[in-house]
């Protein structure tokens, strides 16, 4: 670790409390998604770009700031500013920011606010010291990652607000870097059945069928049902040769069903059924021949009952994402790694969604590095992230910035 380096690590050190009393308050501020209510949110954090001179711009309530200038190679800081509902169960007040016992409480703590206050606090460090970046450094506090990320790191991709050759994104496991990522399909059925008296009209076969017969939605989302979990069992038989960070069990592809809705009393046949799911798969499996069997058993069930309307929609479909671990970025993510906790660490997979298939399907090497650990309940009651962690992930963008962009 060369004095420049350490100069920057003891200038965040010294941010310490500065930076906590920071996270603190950015956890306070309601950013679930849904509702998606992010002008608050959005408001604070450009007001602390302002104040470090990253002269930031508000696109769609998403946060955008720049440091350095456009000669030699552009980097992107990531991390996003929404969170999932509170849900009930907490102990803590989910927006109360409390500090206790080196923890700081709060929905989105940890995922993902903690990644925009590094992000932020590690452009500042960067100018303490003096540090004079060759090179464009991007710093996005982004909005929507938790449903698709359509309204926001898509948006600002999709119309070249954001450009660079490399993202440190956050939202990710803490310690190890994350190099292999994997594929994943968002799907939603929707049955449409008809509604008729459930004892007087209800689903029967021919010959027993007349005009006023109901058509059971939920009775062929069943079928459907079953098909996916036996989709589910041999999705599970697929394990990742890539290693894992400590404490992550998923090492397999896996389907989610996430959400059902259909019905609306005991003695109406159903006549509309949704169903909401998700499928996660290992690096070394790409999703589209699952996207493809899936569709054909729509089809075939379509052939087999006449009666069956049904619509299929699937807005996010995406291939896992790998990296090549002797990249310049690569290494240089490993160097300001090794620098932090004074030993390698292995570069790592992780399957459940982000946005870095954005940036991936953009061209753009993107690796993970995040605050998460098992015990922190992302998404969950009494989300955490730990102060080391938070201090740590600070000093990790700081010296990629510094070693990518010499």
């Amino acid at each position: 670790m060369n004095e420049q380096e350490k100069n920057v690590l003891e200038i965040i050190d010294k941010m310490k409390d500065e930076i906590i009393q920071f996270h603190q308050k950015i956890v306070q501020i309601p950013s679930e998604n849904p509702p998606s209510q992010y002008k608050e949110i959005a408001k604070f954090t450009k007001a602390k770009m302002q104040e470090l001179g990253l002269n930031p711009k508000l696109k769609r309530n998403n946060v955008i700031g720049e440091l350095g200038g456009e000669d030699g190679k552009s980097l992107i800081f990531y991390g996003h500013m929404d969170t999932v509902e509170t849900f009930k169960g907490w102990t803590k007040n989910p927006f109360g920011g409390e500090h206790i016992n080196d923890k700081i409480y709060g929905r989105g703590s940890s995922d993902d606010k903690s990644c925009v206050t590094a992000e932020l606090f590690a452009a500042k460090a960067l100018q303490q010291a003096g540090v004079e970046l060759h090179g464009k450094l991007t710093i996005a506090a982004v909005i929507d990652e938790e449903t698709g990320g359509l309204r926001g790191i898509e948006y600002l991709l999709d119309k070249n607000i954001i450009q660079g050759d490399s993202c440190l994104l956050g939202d990710a496991p803490a310690e190890n870097p994350i190099g292999y990522t994997g594929g994943a399909i968002f799907a939603t059925f929707t049955i449409n059945g008809k509604q008729a008296h459930g004892m007087n009209a209800p689903d029967v076969p021919e010959p027993y069928r007349n005009e006023y017969s109901g058509i059971n939605a939920i009775q062929r989302m069943v079928k459907l049902m079953n098909f996916l979990i036996e989709l589910k069992e041999e999705l599970n038989k697929n394990e990742t040769k890539y290693p894992m960070p400590p404490g992550l069990p998923s090492k397999i592809s896996d389907l989610n069903l996430a959400e059902i809705h259909g019905g609306n009393k005991i003695s109406i046949v159903p006549g509309k059924c949704f169903l909401h799911c998700s499928i996660n798969t290992i690096p070394e499996q790409n999703v589209m021949p699952i996207k493809e069997r899936i569709l054909e058993y729509v089809e075939r069930m379509k052939e087999e009952d006449p009666l069956l309307d049904i619509t299929v929609q699937m807005p996010i479909v995406f291939d896992p994402g790998l990296i090549d671990e002797n990249s310049e970025f690569a290494t240089a993510v490993q160097h300001s790694i090794r620098s932090v906790y004074g030993e390698p660490r292995k570069v790592a997979t992780f399957i459940p969604t982000t946005d870095a298939h954005w940036f991936q399907e953009k061209g753009i090497e993107t690796i993970l590095i995040g605050s998460i650990r098992p015990e922190n309940k992302v998404h969950a009651e009494d989300e955490f992230v730990y102060v080391k962690d938070l201090i740590n992930l600070t000093k990790i963008y700081a010296l990629t910035a510094l070693n990518y962009l010499k």
